[in-house]
């Protein structure tokens, strides 16, 4: 029988040392975000934003969104710059309904990255949520991941429907956009085959 990585031209010891390289630079990003922190920040100040990071992801990865919006606001209002925080709180934002905020804060993280997949994807969302037609396309032209063709196959259908029909609801846009979203998620998060 031969694997799904195989059948890819991907061996496992790739697949393993890709996973552990990711990961690495996820860490050492979230290293730099706590490097940036301003001189006048003291260590004490710096640990309250560094635990209120953590009290949000806490609650981040239980779905319990309405519950990190402020410790990810402590975090920022300690360290302006943690980007990760920022994104995680329009997420949050996004999930409560809080639309006008969470595009605030996918536009601050684009605008201090320049390029921000999960940003921009969830941008578009956001404008699509607002019924704002041209910036939602302009949102998720900003959006270009190979890795993720199920989601980038979705915007670009969605951006066709949305610019080829004035009539289209952008409700209906954002909500196939997430179920394509949900999907994937599901396939990361499913057993793989040995």
């Amino acid at each position: 029988m031969v694997s799904k990585s195989q059948k890819s031209g991907m061996s496992r010891r790739d697949l393993l040392f890709g996973g552990f390289r990711k990961m690495r630079k996820n860490v050492e990003k979230n290293i730099e975000d706590f490097q940036t922190i301003p001189d006048s920040v003291s260590s004490d100040e710096a640990q309250t934003g560094r635990d209120a990071f953590v009290l949000g992801n806490t609650a981040y990865a239980a779905a319990q969104y309405a519950e990190a919006i402020p410790n990810y606001r402590e975090c920022l209002n300690i360290l302006p710059q943690h980007t990760e925080a920022r994104q995680r709180l329009g997420y949050c934002l996004y999930r409560e309904g809080q639309y006008i905020q969470a595009k605030v804060e996918f536009e601050r993280v684009i605008r201090e990255r320049k390029k921000d997949n999960f940003s921009s994807l969830y941008l578009g969302l956001t404008y699509a949520r607002l019924d704002k037609r041209e910036k939602t396309v302009a949102a998720w032209r900003g959006y270009f991941n190979p890795e993720e063709v199920r989601i980038m196959r979705e915007l670009n259908v969605q951006t066709a429907l949305i610019e080829s029909a004035e009539d289209y609801e952008l409700s209906v846009a954002a909500s196939d956009v997430e179920d394509a979203i949900d999907i994937r998620k599901q396939e990361l998060l499913a057993p793989q085959d040995n």
